[in-house]
């Protein structure tokens, strides 16, 4: 890869290997917040119960996945649409 590519390259590497990192972490809190509990946790002004959190923790684990996996084959997808372009123009 060229040097102008191989920033998009590493950064599409870095976002798959956070995709996984964030699911694995968010997934452990969200199991340890669901099976310890805890006190409530005061958001808004009303009491939100600690197991709801740790469900949470499950949503915003699949969301930060999709987003970081959506980012890493987008970009990846921007680095063969440019490799077709330059091998086209050669």
């Amino acid at each position: 890869m060229k040097d102008g590519t191989a920033f998009l390259g590493r950064s599409a590497t870095v976002f798959a290997v956070l995709a996984w990192v964030s699911l694995v972490i968010q997934v452990f809190v969200g199991l340890a917040v669901l099976i310890m509990g805890g006190p409530p946790v005061p958001i808004g002004g009303a009491e939100i119960p600690a197991r709801l959190i740790g469900v949470l923790n499950f949503v915003a684990a699949a969301i930060y996945w999709f987003l970081f996996t959506f980012l890493s084959k987008t970009t990846r997808l921007l680095l063969d649409i440019h490799a077709q372009v330059a091998k086209a123009d050669s």
